[in-house]
């Protein structure tokens, strides 16, 4: 009786989808909050890159700046990385190259510093100058949360890097 009972039980098709299901649901769901979790850190990523070329080229725009100006520009900033929440940091730099070494003229940091790293003037990290040219050197950082912490994700920091030659003249003058 055990055993027709059994053999029965075998051959019963009905519910086999249910089962089915509930054996790959959490399999689904895994991958679907992966992907967005992967996506958010991408896109999160993409808007600091983006961000600090674009405070480069505005700052490369300009022939002097002044606190008001890196006040709005560090409002820009912050609204480029569409997550008013997280904390962000932003420093610009004016660096020249003057009898062989990299000096900096100056520097003006905005935001929650303690995301950016020290600050090292060493020609493997800087473009190629000649002596007497000058650049732009913005570092933005920005802090991420993961939605879920599903892939081992937490919290990170990400900070990217930006250069440009200023267009007008030979260097940016911070007032």
């Amino acid at each position: 009786m055990f055993k027709h009972a059994f053999s029965r039980l075998i051959r019963e098709r009905t519910g086999a989808s249910a089962i089915e299901f509930a054996l790959l649901a959490p399999i689904l769901l895994f991958f679907f909050l992966a992907s967005i979790t992967v996506f958010d850190l991408y896109r999160t990523y993409q808007n600091i890159v983006q961000a600090n070329g674009i405070v480069a080229d505005v700052i490369s725009r300009q022939t002097s700046i002044d606190n008001a100006f890196v006040s709005n520009l560090y409002s820009v900033f912050t609204h480029l990385q569409q997550n008013s929440t997280a904390p962000i940091a932003l420093r610009i730099s004016s660096i020249k190259k003057t009898a062989g070494a990299y000096k900096l003229d100056w520097t003006k940091e905005s935001g929650t510093a303690g995301l950016l790293k020290a600050q090292v003037l060493n020609a493997s990290s800087l473009p190629e100058l000649t002596d007497g040219d000058s650049v732009i050197y913005v570092e933005g950082a920005a802090s991420y949360t993961a939605m879920t912490n599903i892939l081992g994700f937490g919290t990170m920091t990400f900070a990217e890097t930006a250069f440009s030659r200023p267009r007008f003249i030979g260097a940016i003058v911070y007032q």
